[in-house]
């Protein structure tokens, strides 16, 4: 991995995703990708960007749907 500027592949290989399924994020989901570099043709992530997103804690989100049946009661 070059510590430049990171393809799809690269970054698909840091978050251990498949490479279909960045290239899927980034046309149908971008939000759930670290930012990436504006102004080039091809979608690019700063090396250094990408491990600061990844090292901060995960947004807690609203939790949907039926609550789980605590064992016990």
């Amino acid at each position: 991995m070059s510590d430049s500027l990171w393809t799809s592949r690269e970054l698909a290989a840091f978050l251990r995703y498949q490479e279909s399924t960045v290239r899927r994020l980034v046309s149908q989901h971008p939000e759930r990708l670290p930012p990436r570099v504006a102004g080039l043709g091809r979608p690019r992530w700063d090396a250094e960007t990408v491990r600061r997103w990844a090292a901060m804690p995960a947004a807690s989100g609203v939790r949907r749907g039926r609550p789980r049946v605590v064992a016990g009661f």
